[in-house]
């Protein structure tokens, strides 16, 4: 692997910039993912010099370095996506390269070939900005209104014959965006608006769609030093007034319903802990979390992986885990049947997990939220609320509306 500094003047990479080596990559169908982990200011573009996409088990203590994508309905036996670390830029927020790792070395053929397709993007490029287009909603408001209110109705109907306690429920939100959309101008943005978020870009070539989200759920992280950690989070208000003011932490109250659905999540995770007879581990919270333009409530879990010689602990909580109570429910089993009954859609990789694997030896997947999708120019935006038995319709669905604004707000200008 190399690793250069951005003033050696050595690297055919040099001086190209986040947007054209993601417009290359995409132009030659290679997989790619661009992400900036939360409370960072390093961002990495990872370019897989592979005809598609594979797959493989999530043995995330084993895996090369890479980055996975997984659906919803990922169960622990099967395969998840797996995009191949052959290179991996790191640059800082204001575009400079600070490390290069290239599996392949600068001679291979399809890195020349990416790097001059890079470089005459910069050409055509230089000091073009395209003007934004506005978007169009594809989807009724009402009618999606009342269709959403009516699945909440059945949800806390079925809780209160104790078919379950919690269920999460989703719905998709539609505009058209045209050609002029610059996606990794749009991941810029959100990394510039929510610091506390795993921002992220994913072309999956093969399937002629991106995503791009910022998450504010981790699932699993293990880093090289031994340290696992997941967290719980759930509940939400909004952090702004009427007149557009953050609100202050310290004013936020929390009522039965959301603090109740919070600690759900957290009973889940510890109920893990336990099917695997896992005693020795730290809980931090519930604290009161700015995610977006969101608060949230949040707890966080930690194990110390090398003093219990347990290595594999990612591995094995990631099968556990997921789909955890916070997009799910609670018990899993029946709250997912009810999802698939009455939800209308496939949630695809919505709610799913993703994340770098193995990259500097550290794995961080995060749930796949605030998320919208690109394909066949629609972008689909994706939210969810925890439906308890004190839940009230027309509340969830505002609470779906604030989680898709978190995109809307910041990137609908680029659309």
């Amino acid at each position: 692997m190399l690793s250069v500094q951005t003033d050696t003047g050595i690297s055919i990479f040099e001086g190209l910039q986040i947007q054209e080596l993601w417009h290359a990559a995409k132009m030659m169908g290679f997989p790619s993912a661009l992400w900036r982990l939360p409370h960072t200011n390093e961002i990495k573009l990872l370019i897989s010099i592979q005809d598609g996409t594979r797959k493989c088990l999530p043995e995330l203590e084993k895996m090369s370095p890479g980055f996975v994508v997984s659906n919803f309905y990922w169960e622990d036996d099967q395969e998840v996506l797996f995009l191949e670390g052959d290179i991996i830029l790191t640059f800082t927020e204001d575009n400079r390269i600070t490390r290069i790792d290239n599996q392949h070395g600068e001679e291979h053929p399809d890195v020349k070939r990416l790097v001059q397709l890079a470089s005459e993007t910069n050409a055509i490029e230089n000091g073009d900005e395209r003007p934004a287009s506005p978007l169009q909603p594809l989807s009724g408001y009402l009618d999606a209104k009342s269709r959403f209110e009516r699945t909440v109705e059945l949800a806390v109907a079925a809780i209160r014959q104790n078919q379950f306690k919690k269920v999460v429920l989703s719905r998709t939100k539609d505009f058209r965006y045209t050609d002029a959309f610059q996606p990794a101008q749009a991941f810029q943005r959100l990394v510039k608006a929510y610091p506390h978020a795993f921002v992220s870009l994913v072309n999956l070539s093969e399937e002629n769609e991106m995503w791009l989200g910022a998450s504010p759920e981790l699932l699993v992280e293990q880093l090289s030093a031994g340290t696992f950690k997941t967290m719980s989070l759930a509940g939400t208000q909004g952090a702004r007034d009427a007149s557009g003011e953050l609100i202050p932490r310290y004013d936020i109250r929390w009522g039965e319903k959301e603090i109740e659905e919070q600690a759900l999540v957290s009973r889940y995770i510890i109920e893990c802990f336990k099917k695997i007879r896992l005693r020795e581990y730290l809980e931090t919270g519930p604290k009161t979390v700015l995610a977006g333009n969101l608060y949230h409530l949040r707890t966080v879990f930690e194990v110390d992986t090398v003093a219990l010689n347990f290595p594999e602990l990612a591995s094995v909580m990631l099968k556990l885990l997921h789909p955890t109570s916070a997009i799910c429910g609670v018990p899993k089993a029946p709250s997912l049947q009810f999802i698939n009954d009455v939800e209308g859609y496939n949630r695809s990789y919505y709610s799913g997990f993703l994340g770098p694997a193995q990259v500097g030896g550290d794995t961080h997947l995060f749930v796949n939220l605030r998320t919208v999708r690109f394909k066949d120019g629609i972008a689909t935006f994706f939210a969810g609320a925890g439906i308890t038995e004190d839940s009230v319709p027309e509340q969830e669905w505002f609470e779906t509306e604030l989680k898709c604004d978190t995109l809307l707000k910041v990137i609908g200008s680029s659309l």
